[in-house]
């Protein structure tokens, strides 16, 4: 198919979708990592839904292993300085835009960088955490990232000069540094281990974020998938249950998708380009 071909195609699918979401009053928005790649935010898959880089740490290896936290808050602390500036992009407005008309039913998304929260959006169910806060493992205590960052710094002056690449979700790929010289500040609460208020991969997403969304999911009259490639169960899910129950389904995403047999419309061009058009055009 030739490139005019495609433009073609896609300008019929984007026409398509604005002519049915004009006449939905109750649209519930699942989002990914591909709404904020425009912020800054690398993805982690490729739009074959390959890794791009190595896999993330586990859950279980963050809980058992020194070194892996080492790891982890080493390549993090390094990664914050750029996630935690993150802005939000042309796709995170238009969607808060889209709730201040009413039309959103529930904002649900798979991302931890708090960026629709920060665009203005009310009630985003952050399925994976927030990389904004830390908690203690043992005193439950919610801490600020911000806070914390400070005092990764203080005591691992040597990283913090270190030449670093970015990655997903705040985090760097600093290996060449010796991680057994890197220092964790503990909980000023208890003494115990810190980690960061986020599901890591193989950790389990909390019952009530999952039961509100399925909640408010029923009570819509559409699904929006924007920027996900569903590859992980966890927001794949919710398609999957939508499907089964006759709510229609559609997407703005680039790449390939789980499930996109489920999906009445994929538009397939970057989101911070259609997402500000389809508001524009439904509201």
């Amino acid at each position: 198919m030739t490139s005019s071909a495609v433009q073609d195609q896609n300008n019929t699918k984007l026409e398509q979708l604005i002519a049915v979401l004009k006449n939905k009053r109750s649209i519930w928005v699942l989002t990914g990592a591909g709404i904020s790649a425009p912020s800054g935010i690398p993805t982690y898959r490729n739009d074959k839904g390959e890794w791009k880089s190595a896999n993330p740490i586990q859950h279980n290896d963050f809980i058992q292993h020194e070194s892996y936290r080492q790891r982890y808050w080493a390549r993090s602390m390094v990664g914050w300085k750029l996630t935690g500036k993150a802005k939000p992009n042309a796709t995170h407005d238009a969607l808060t835009k889209l709730q201040l008309h009413e039309r959103i039913s529930q904002i649900v998304t798979q991302n931890v960088d708090g960026l629709h929260r920060t665009a203005g959006s009310k009630g985003v169910i952050d399925l994976h955490g927030r990389l904004a806060e830390i908690r203690c493992l043992s005193c439950k205590e919610i801490f600020s990232r911000k806070s914390y960052q400070s005092r990764l710094i203080k005591i691992n002056t040597e990283l913090d000069q270190f030449h670093f690449k970015i990655l997903p979700d705040g985090d760097a790929n600093v290996e060449d540094f010796e991680m057994s010289k890197i220092n964790i500040p503990p909980c000023n609460n208890c003494g115990g281990i810190l980690m960061p208020n986020v599901v890591f991969f193989g950790g389990v997403v909390p019952k009530q974020r999952v039961e509100k969304a399925y909640e408010t999911l029923a009570n819509s009259d559409c699904l929006l998938v924007i920027g996900s490639s569903l590859n992980v169960f966890s927001g794949f899910r919710f398609p999957r249950w939508a499907s089964q129950n006759g709510i229609p389904i559609y997407a703005v995403n680039q790449g390939d998708m789980r499930g996109q047999e489920l999906i009445d419309i994929v538009v397939t061009e970057p989101c911070e380009e259609v997402l500000p058009k389809i508001v524009d055009e439904i509201i």
